[in-house]
């Protein structure tokens, strides 16, 4: 446990003689340590194998140990994490469910470190219920009236990205009133009072810097930066010589502890801590590298578990593998937010995995917020409606965030009245998406860029880079040749750079990522109107919007592709001249995928399959090379707009589609696979002085991304196919690309498959090639990073939302909710009205869904038999157990097993009755998704 206030100051004779010790070695020792010569790797290995020892010596490590220690990768539930039969991880779990069941008796701090715990390992369900209970006990004196327990639960909370849950007005009172305001050597800091003295800590001031950063609006409230500015100011006087900075009066702290809690503060404020230099030139990281460590093994003056634990947490941020990486889970960024009534903020879904890979999952996930008088979201874009503060929740594969949101009344005096200005602002990226707003931001007259568009830009909390005012990087999208970032106020562009550009009440400030220097950018009606052309509004040549009208409707591509098809080469990062990618075994991205709002439902997947697949091409056609030509098949499978002057002569231009839609000159490499018929146009080997436009109508697959999607040519000579930069609108199922010259053509997809390891052929085997593919397309996520859980059972709520998301339904216009007991801000609302719209589930007849209850094998199979829309006919029960099957479920149960939608047991039952788990809903759901 922590060594907080009072208990600090009777540290034992032992420790004081060490630390001296110590001391008078960082006088002989210690050299400035040049970047990048430092194993942090190393350095954490060894805090690691300390407390790995002091783990199997029975000492018991907290949650907070074993939150820092899953930081560093470690798997606490394997098997080198067992003491006396139980894992480390188990352990934890065993008092958080002690916890949950009796949060009365439970110590506030602790169940803020296993809410860290949890949340680090993905049991997100766990984590809402810990964040629930600390929601509970918070009041306006914190949660226990006690800031050495009080600051490390609200930057636990932080942390964890469960600070919306904090009632933010209770907390911003208490945290700036529990400082010291009082002249004299501990003005800045935090800590209790005794009597009529003041007592500072050193850790808890830490903890506290850090949960005033996770107030909303932190960055803009000038009583909250001054409260950090002072409390660092008295961190950074404790500074000694050897470059650690840690308490010594009346008590001395230990040097480790406090040193490793400045680095993690400093990486929280993004203050690189090499930047702290004591007299003698020595920094904190110096001290962390040098003097922390022990010869025996251990860290700091006290040579403890919490010492190693605290180390461990510092190497990890100057390695630059923890502090600035989320925690794994799903997660909303930003994590608050403030807006104007009227104005608008975008949240993202983020899903953060335990091997520090995220994906953006905004579009995927269900977006609600607690109080619709307050905001409303949609799609993540939050719209304030009223003044107040209110939550905003975002679910994906039965995970949730949370993000908090104060709406706040429109400024109304030209100056701000305290020192700023509210203005309008948005910033639209390089491929016309927008990475703030529309919505307004409050500029400070005393923020480092004042009242200019530079300060409006800094107030959307937006990473960017700038030199001498000019902005070189928003949100990792960099300047890159004639191309890069322009502004413009009121509609204008200013002839000074931003930084000098003045501001006031009521200005609206567009940023937009520019491709013309000739364009006048996005008006702020069209972004209003969900519009954002970030480049010249007529990019796409216009021989090839004019070729487009000729086409056969079936094969006319919507604006937005022809758009992308014009820029292709920029969106894929190509050179400009580039007519191909690369070997089809090298490529990482081939497409742009446009349409993605408009997407054809699986019935439309279908019904084009059967004519594709139905369809037969042998075309020739002679074409003159003075005119050019529209060649298409009659049933608009396939077109090639040849222009004027592409071909030197005149010639008979042949398209043929290979027998059988599927024959190949040679397989794919490994990890691809064809989902097209082979095209071959002739004469084989023409070239073209202009590029041709290829439009191929295709099928997606059920499990298939389009961004995996490539189109590519076969080099005879090389015996491989290559990709070629190509549109795919998935609102049409069409593929666009230009082509130099004549050769055999197909579609191809890279495989995407995604590993768990509780899920392997000794373990669940008969499922595990099912759930990795649909994890691979996104269809089913782990619990974590690593896990899947695939025997656990699913609820119905889980599944109708599985079931939806699969066979990607949305809700018919105007359809209600039908279920009297499901909520309309719960998770899984939209995806129950959506089945329920849809004909998938029905419900009881009590007017209930019964959400929460487990859903049964019979259950599964009424559902899944909806879902493909099989129709009941002759079909018998052929299963031992046939008399336990519901009167309701049995035509369903038939019929499914019929279909092989479902199947038995080895044992001739089918066990109607029992919980289906998360491995059998996968399966079932994989069947349905292959069926024709």
């Amino acid at each position: 446990m922590f060594l907080n206030g009072m208990k600090r100051r009777f540290l034992s004779l032992t420790v004081m003689i060490s630390l001296l010790l110590g001391l008078l070695t960082t006088f002989i020792g210690p050299v400035w340590v040049e970047a990048g010569t430092v194993d942090y790797n190393g350095l954490a290995a060894k805090a690691i194998q300390f407390n790995q020892q002091a783990f199997y010596n029975g000492e018991r490590l907290s949650a907070y140990d074993a939150y820092v220690l899953t930081l560093a990768g470690e798997d606490l539930a394997a098997s080198d994490w067992v003491y006396n039969g139980k894992s480390l991880q188990q352990s934890i779990l065993d008092a958080v469910y002690a916890t949950i069941e009796s949060p009365a008796t439970a110590k506030t701090k602790d169940i803020a470190y296993e809410l860290l715990a949890v949340k680090a390992w993905g049991y997100s369900d766990l984590a809402r219920k810990l964040a629930a209970i600390l929601a509970d006990k918070q009041g306006p004196n914190g949660f226990d009236n006690n800031v050495y327990s009080d600051m490390p639960v609200f930057d636990a909370l932080g942390r964890a990205g469960e600070f919306s849950v904090v009632n933010v007005i209770y907390a911003r009172e208490y945290l700036l009133n529990t400082q010291c305001t009082t002249a004299g050597e501990n003005y800045g800091a935090w800590g209790s009072t005794w009597g009529t003295d003041f007592y500072p800590d050193f850790m808890t001031t830490c903890q506290a810097i850090r949960a005033l950063t996770y107030l909303p609006n932190a960055a803009g409230d000038q009583q909250i930066q001054a409260a950090i500015t002072n409390g660092l100011a008295y961190l950074r006087k404790w500074q000694q010589p050897d470059g650690s900075v840690y308490t010594t009066q009346p008590w001395p702290d230990d040097p480790a502890v406090d040193t490793a809690e400045l680095i993690v503060t400093l990486q929280r404020l993004d203050v690189d801590p090499a930047t702290w230099k004591s007299a003698q030139g020595m920094t904190p990281v110096d001290y962390m590298v040098q003097l922390a460590p022990n010869s025996d093994g251990s860290f700091g003056t006290t040579k403890n578990a919490l010492d190693a634990t605290e180390s461990l947490y510092a190497y990890l941020i100057l390695e630059g593998r923890a502090g600035s990486v989320a925690s794994p889970g799903l997660a909303i960024t930003p994590a608050t937010a403030t807006v104007n009534v009227n104005g608008q903020r975008q949240f993202k879904a983020i899903m953060n995995y335990l091997n520090g890979t995220s994906s953006d999952v905004t579009r995927d996930a269900a977006w609600s917020v607690d109080n619709g008088n307050i905001a409303e979201v949609v799609n993540g874009l939050a719209t304030g409606l009223q003044t107040g503060q209110t939550v905003v929740r975002a679910t994906y594969n039965g995970l949730a965030a949370t993000a908090s949101l104060t709406v706040t009344e429109s400024a109304t005096s030209s100056t701000g009245g305290s020192g700023g200005c509210t203005v309008d602002i948005a910033v639209v990226g390089r491929n016309g998406e927008l990475l703030y707003g529309p919505g307004a931001v409050t500029v400070s007259k005393d923020g480092r860029w004042g009242l200019t568009a530079l300060g409006a830009l800094e107030a959307t909390g937006l990473p960017y880079e700038e030199a001498g005012g000019f902005v070189k990087s928003i949100a990792g999208q960099a300047n890159s040749g004639m191309n890069g970032w322009m502004y413009k106020v009121n509609g204008s562009v200013p002839m000074v750079s931003a930084s000098q550009e003045i501001v006031r009440d009521g200005d609206q400030v567009i940023w937009w990522y520019s491709m013309d220097l000739n364009s006048p950018g996005p008006t702020w009606d069209s972004l209003l109107k969900g519009s954002t052309p970030a480049s010249p509004a007529n990019t796409t040549p216009a021989d090839l919007k004019e070729q487009n009208k000729k086409l056969p409707a079936a094969l006319q591509a919507p604006d937005a592709a022809l758009d992308a098809m014009g820029k292709i080469n920029q969106l894929l990062e190509l050179k400009e001249d580039a007519a191909e990618i690369a070997p089809l075994s090298e490529v990482k991205k081939a497409v742009v995928v446009t349409g993605s709002d408009k997407a054809m439902n699986r019935a439309e997947i279908l019904a084009l399959k059967k004519d594709l697949l139905q369809n037969k091409i042998d075309l020739a056609q002679e074409v003159s090379a003075s005119a050019g030509a529209i060649i298409s098949d009659p049933k608009a499978e396939i077109a090639l707009s040849i222009p004027a002057g592409a071909l030197t002569n005149d010639v008979e231009i042949t398209v043929k589609k290979g027998a059988g839609g599927n024959a190949a000159p040679a397989p794919p490499p490994a990890g691809y696979q064809q989902i097209s018929a082979v095209y071959n146009f002739g004469p084989d080997g023409t070239t073209f002085a202009v590029p041709v436009t290829l439009y191929l109508k295709f099928a997606l697959p059920s499990l298939v991304k389009p961004e995996n999607l490539a189109l590519a040519w076969y080099d005879k000579t090389k015996v491989s196919w290559v990709a070629i930069p190509a549109v795919v609108d998935v609102s049409k199922g069409l593929i666009l690309a230009r082509i130099n010259h004549f050769s055999d053509y197909a579609v191809f997809v890279k495989e995407a498959r995604k590993a768990f390891l509780d899920v392997t052929p000794a373990s669940f085997g008969w499922a595990q090639d099912t759930i990795e593919t649909l994890a691979g397309a996104g269809i089913v996520a782990g619990v974590d990073g690593s896990h899947f859980e695939p025997g656990r059972a699913v609820t119905r709520a889980e599944f109708a939302s599985l079931l939806v998301k699969a066979l990607g339904l949305e809700g018919k216009a105007g359809e209600k909710n039908p279920f009297k007991d499901v909520k309309g801000d719960a998770w899984y609302a939209g995806a129950v009205t959506a089945a329920a719209s849809n004909g998938l589930v029905k419900g009881y007849e009590d007017g209930t869904f019964r959400p929460d209850n487990v859903i049964t094998r019979e259950e599964l199979a009424a559902m899944l038999v909806r879902a493909v829309n099989l129709p009941a006919g002759e079909e018998k029960l052929a299963f031992k157990d046939n008399d336990k099957v519901s009167t309701w479920a049995r035509k369903s149960v038939a019929v499914a097993a019929a279909h092989g939608l479902v199947k038995g047991f080895e044992d001739g039952t089918f066990r109607p009755g029992d919980a289906a788990s998360r491995a059998e809903c996968a399966v079932m759901v994989y069947r349905v998704l292959v069926a024709e």
